[in-house]
């Protein structure tokens, strides 16, 4: 009885080094503070980069929105392959707009919306807009909220044969969660 108790006991030990040896070989950046100060994103990665501020996709573990002081997650952000990714928030900090890299050829922003005390991805497949030709490339990523459910967006598209388009575009997400373009217009 003694004899189980004690390696019961050594193998909780040993899972808690475990735990803790793999916990500090990570290294993690809180960064895109939002406006209210409540809530940050927190980049994950395998260890310290050599370079901060540009971090190797590579060694990206996890991008999440965490709430702060106490870093809690609210929301693990939906990212391809880590690439390329940032954060931008509405002014009431309920919203926000995740940009990231899904491929060497994609780029798409994920929308969320905080309900209650986690931040809920939206159902925003195929926010982009119309385009003439075939897309061979194409990136749409957030640029500013007007104001909190209402976000504009640039897609930027480069075609098979040759040639590109830039569009700006407005959506307006409604009490559902749904997006409505409500404005567009070609740039560049």
């Amino acid at each position: 009885m003694i004899s189980r108790l004690l390696l019961c006991l050594l193998i909780c030990v040993f899972s808690s080094l475990l735990v803790r040896a793999e916990e500090s070989a990570n290294w993690e950046k809180i960064t895109a503070l939002s406006p209210d100060k409540k809530f940050a994103m927190r980049i994950v990665c395998d260890s310290k980069p050599d370079d901060p501020e540009k971090i190797d996709a590579g060694s990206v573990k996890a991008v999440q929105i965490v709430s702060l002081p106490g870093k809690e997650v609210v929301s693990s952000l939906s990212a391809g392959e880590y690439d390329g990714f940032r954060l931008i928030w509405s002014s009431d900090s309920k919203w926000c707009a995740f940009y990231s890299m899904s491929g060497p050829r994609v780029g798409d922003t994920s929308v969320y919306r905080l309900q209650g005390d986690k931040f809920v991805m939206l159902e925003a497949e195929q926010m982009s807009v119309e385009v003439k030709g075939d897309a061979r490339n194409q990136y749409i990523e957030p640029v500013r909220w007007l104001k909190p459910g209402t976000l504009v967006l640039k897609q930027f598209t480069i075609f098979r044969g040759g040639g590109d388009s830039t569009v700006q575009f407005t959506v307006r997400f409604d009490d559902s969660g749904k997006f409505h373009v409500i404005s567009q217009k070609k740039s560049g």
